[in-house]
């Protein structure tokens, strides 16, 4: 009797530890590897004076991630507190991420993000990150216990983020394990979408795996635009798409 006994409690135990995990999965800081970085600028007109108007331009970016089986697609403006992402955020650049509700928090050896999260969606396995990369990435934990979110606060208030410190030289980047696509079109700021799925808005550089993938631009008013291509690791092609109007 005490040996069931035994075997209940600990199978409780199991389980409440199990579902302590999941609800606390994307909590967590992870690695990713950066997919698509797209910037897109907007003008609108703030005020007039003297029949003269005075635009202001508001400059966005998405980013999407690949953080283990999925992709999570996030944007931000450029703000006083939130800058332009490092150059070296390119496709398949590691990062460490965090999820909390709809924010996703970016950042490596070289910058620090928060952005809004836009989309969510399945993805195949993510590259693994390496030891190398792991040990440049390393250097953030010993912020963590300093400043919470590297500066970012979840409460809503920005805070100025730490200084970074100086990166080591970098070592030669992996082998790539995709191929890249730029789109773009005619009109600007099309929808992208590959194998169904949407990938922002023209102009796109989008990393996809090697294989056939199907492509299709579309932009209310106008007939949708697609086409099938066959990418290979390592390969960068482009794709115009005129889209013709309805």
């Amino acid at each position: 009797m005490k040996r069931v006994l035994l075997i209940v409690f600990v199978l409780i135990g199991l389980g409440v530890v199990a579902g302590s995990g999941v609800a606390g999965a994307e909590s967590l800081w992870q690695y990713g590897r950066i997919v698509a970085v797209k910037k897109s600028v907007t003008t609108s007109t703030k005020a007039w004076v003297v029949n003269t108007p005075l635009d202001e331009e508001r400059t966005q970016y998405t980013i999407s991630v690949h953080v283990q089986d999925r992709i999570i697609v996030g944007n931000y403006e450029i703000s006083t507190t939130q800058s332009e992402p490092p150059p070296e955020w390119t496709p398949g650049s590691a990062v460490k991420l965090e999820v909390s509700g709809d924010s996703l928090y970016l950042r490596s050896a070289t910058g620090s993000l928060r952005l809004h999260i836009t989309q969510r969606k399945t993805a195949g396995p993510m590259q693994a990150v390496t030891a190398e990369e792991k040990k440049r990435l390393s250097e953030l934990d010993a912020q963590q216990s300093l400043q919470s979110m590297t500066g970012f606060s979840k409460a809503g208030e920005d805070k100025a983020a730490a200084p970074e410190p100086v990166p080591p030289p970098q070592p030669p980047p992996p082998a790539p394990s995709t191929g890249t696509v730029t789109v773009r079109s005619t009109p600007f700021l099309s929808e992208v979408f590959v194998d169904g799925d949407s990938m922002g808005y023209t102009p796109a550089k989008i990393a996809l795996g090697p294989g056939k993938h199907s492509f299709r631009v579309e932009k209310p008013g106008y007939k949708a635009w697609a086409k099938e291509m066959t990418i290979t690791v390592g390969s960068e092609l482009t794709l115009d798409a005129t889209l013709e109007k309805q």
